[in-house]
């Protein structure tokens, strides 16, 4: 069974059932590591419309019950965190289509106000595995996934930099 969901709102997907027809939202909500599910169907909540009506009414009950989202945790290092940079992650693939082509990157990423993911990526190949982790953490820190906008302000951070040193040397 394929199920595809999408984000509707903030704080509710909708699930779709494929050969099976029906779906429904589901209403998901966390504070101060609490997590609430709920989950309104189609046809128990006599139709999508309905349903989706019924999941946006429950979810501002929840915040009005439970407050609204502190977005302090937006940034926030937690345990998970393999690379000590929030939103950072090395990311690793492989193509099938010619042996032992392994490729290895940085991928910046986060989520935006309207509640959609973006991403960008910086090839250990193409850039080096240090400069590719300066341009991801560089693309993060102002959610950029333009990447000659994120080239174009790091060389300029970069070039900033190196005048700075080189008066103090003076």
């Amino acid at each position: 069974m394929i199920m595809e969901t999408k984000t509707v709102a903030p704080g509710i997907t909708r699930f779709d059932r494929e050969n099976r027809g029906g779906g429904g939202f589901m209403v998901r909500i966390c504070r101060k590591g609490k997590r609430i599910n709920e989950f309104f169907s189609d046809t128990g909540c006599g139709g999508k419309r309905k349903a989706r009506q019924a999941a946006d009414l429950r979810y501002k009950e929840l915040c009005e019950l439970l407050g609204p989202v502190k977005p302090a945790t937006k940034n926030k290092l937690t345990s998970r965190n393999e690379s000590g940079k929030v939103g950072v992650h090395e990311a690793h693939s492989i193509d099938n289509r010619y042996s032992n082509c392994e490729y290895s990157a940085y991928c910046a990423s986060w989520v935006t106000k309207d509640g959609k993911r973006e991403k960008i990526n910086f090839s250990w190949n193409k850039y080096g595995q240090d400069e590719a982790w300066e341009l991801a953490c560089y693309a993060r820190d102002r959610e950029l996934s333009d990447r000659d906008a994120v080239i174009k302000g790091y060389n300029r951070r970069k070039l900033a930099r190196k005048k700075k040193s080189a008066t103090k040397r003076k």
